[in-house]
């Protein structure tokens, strides 16, 4: 039987195990929830993922607006990029907090990276508009992919049972739009509608199960 999350956020367990914290469903065993490890990305080839293009040969400096479990934000640290992480759920948060902690002492963790990395919790809508950044990534909660038979990893799905969707994506995608010197890049699933309200975007990176909707500056923000 296929894994499901529970219907009720409040029957997911937030506990450590083995000096991990981690978000599990009711039941599961330990040790096989969602949580943050760094070091377990393998730093080669960064340059060429759709994700690391979409944010431009230009940029340095990136938001990641929608930070999750940290995946993404990762990736962009070890290919070179300054990074800054926003998450607004404080369970995520908790869990962030959790691995950026065990990261600074896991030998397998590149750490001129990890000191490119910079968390902060909290709505990145409301933050953006107190600095900017060259690029923006906004990764909103997307509905679950339309192909029965790709279903996304479990740790997605607890994270999605435990946040919800983003019904105000229009919102962070306004904001991301007024911070990014050069760019904003939507993620989406690879069979998802562009994101609501958007115009069509100038670029798109196309991944295996994800792609990235790129806008530039050259339209007017909302």
């Amino acid at each position: 039987m296929q894994w499901e999350p529970p219907a009720d956020p409040s029957a997911l367990v937030v506990e450590e195990h083995l000096g991990v914290l981690e978000l599990r469903g009711p039941g599961d065993r330990p040790g096989t929830g969602a949580h943050v490890d760094l070091g377990a990305a393998v730093a080669r080839g960064f340059r060429q993922l759709p994700l690391v293009r979409a944010m431009g040969e230009r940029a340095e400096t990136v938001a990641d607006a929608t930070a999750g479990l940290l995946g993404d934000a990762w990736l962009l640290a070890l290919a070179g990029f300054r990074v800054t992480a926003f998450e607004r759920s404080p369970l995520v948060a908790r869990l962030v907090r959790d691995g950026l902690v065990r990261a600074a002492r896991d030998p397998r963790v590149d750490a001129a990276a990890l000191a490119r990395l910079t968390f902060v919790e909290g709505d990145a809508a409301a933050i953006l508009g107190e600095q900017s950044f060259d690029a923006v990534l906004v990764d909103p909660m997307f509905p679950p992919k339309r192909k029965s038979s790709a279903l996304a990893r479990k740790d997605v799905r607890l994270l999605r049972a435990a946040v919800g969707d983003d019904p105000d994506a229009d919102r962070l995608f306004a904001a991301a739009r007024r911070a990014a010197r050069i760019r904003v890049a939507v993620k989406r699933a690879d069979d998802s509608p562009d994101i609501a309200g958007a115009p069509a975007p100038d670029l798109r990176f196309e991944g295996r199960t994800a792609r990235f909707d790129v806008y530039l500056p050259h339209r007017s923000a909302p």
